[in-house]
């Protein structure tokens, strides 16, 4: 079975890939063991042997081997069948490791593009706390001046802190494949289909059996020896209906999957209206910010004019507010343009 180590390349996920990995290779040992419990005594051949023949009275004694073809090829798909549920545990655990990333994604990216400027716009706060602390020691500003210094450059700190703080934890969660999530979906029901259609099928072989038996038969009052070999073959009047209906079981499990409400296809588009919301919600986010920044030039614009203490102040603030907003600003573009791009490679609508 392929190692799940090959799926974790870059992105982020809100789930260790390296856990998940652990608990589908958990997961498949599991299933593979129990296959074997079944496999190993249905190809193995049988030992039997018998004193006496029921069918006269001679006295014998019988040793053989005995192999049945309809258990080993019962064994074969028992084998067969761990190995498709490992596949579909996978699947499964992979569609919804990716569908849950979103969010976290999103947030990863709008973390990468804030730090930048942020960390700048904390730099020119600290610049006017120093600024306001010079005036103050010539009685050019008030306490109530640099105390408003201090808590701008507070509240930026504070911001910065929160963020990489979050982006630290997220960077700890090993990343997932970037891809169009409905051939994921479209596997996930495929793998489980092909479980139900194997399982129906090891039951359907039991219909009919093939088996080949060899040994020695000695006379116990005569002493005579003599090898035999014999073929026996039986089949079960219903064998051909048991295994058209296992063949359907396939096909009518795929349709059951891609209809069920709680089915990989359905939780795909309950997720690409869920992005879908979240960029509508980002984008009057954005709007507000852009029109609050506006604002602010606006008004940085019109104090710029003025050569009084207090004018030169308030322009200060203003730059500080600014450099803020164009950080908030980087942080909603880079997470709109990642929940657009996703909707645009999922099949969905901004």
């Amino acid at each position: 079975m392929r190692s799940l180590l090959s799926l974790c390349i870059v992105s982020a996920a809100s789930v260790p890939c390296l856990s998940w990995a652990g608990e589908v290779d958990s997961y498949c040992a599991l299933v593979s063991a129990q296959g074997q419990v079944q496999s190993a005594q249905l190809t193995a051949p049988e030992a039997f042997a018998s004193v006496g023949d029921p069918a006269s009275d001679k006295r014998s004694m019988v040793l053989g081997l005995r192999k049945s073809l309809s258990k080993a090829r019962q064994g074969r798909l028992a084998t067969e069948l761990a190995d498709a549920q490992c596949s579909a545990y996978r699947s499964q655990q992979r569609l919804g490791l990716r569908l849950a990333s979103v969010e976290t994604v999103a947030e990863q990216r709008g973390l990468a593009d804030l730090m930048t400027p942020l960390k700048g716009a904390l730099a020119a706060a600290e610049s006017q706390l120093r600024q306001e602390r010079q005036l103050l020691a010539r009685q050019q500003a008030t306490l109530q001046d640099v105390q408003n210094a201090f808590d701008a450059r507070d509240r930026l700190q504070e911001r910065l802190a929160r963020a990489e703080q979050r982006q630290s934890y997220l960077s700890a969660h090993s990343p997932v494949e970037e891809a169009p999530l409905l051939p994921d979906a479209e596997r996930a029901i495929a793998d489980q289909a092909r479980v139900t259609e194997l399982s129906a099928l090891l039951q359907a072989d039991g219909g009919w059996d093939v088996s080949v038996a060899v040994g020695m038969r000695q006379g116990l009052s005569s002493g005579g020896q003599s090898a035999f070999a014999s073929v026996a073959l039986s089949r079960s009047f219903g064998e051909g209906a048991s295994r058209a209906a296992a063949q359907q079981t396939g096909p009518l499990a795929a349709r059951w999957l891609s209809e069920q409400q709680e089915g990989p296809l359905q939780k795909l588009q309950r997720t690409r209206d869920a992005v879908a919301g979240a960029f509508a919600a980002g984008q009057n986010l954005h709007q507000g910010l852009q029109q609050r920044r506006a604002a602010l030039r606006e008004t940085l614009h019109t104090v710029e004019g003025s050569e009084t203490g207090m004018a030169a102040r308030l322009a200060r603030g203003l730059r500080v507010e600014i450099l803020s907003l164009d950080a908030q600003l980087a942080e909603s573009s880079a997470k709109q343009a990642y929940l657009s791009g996703w909707l645009a490679q999922n099949g969905g609508r901004p």
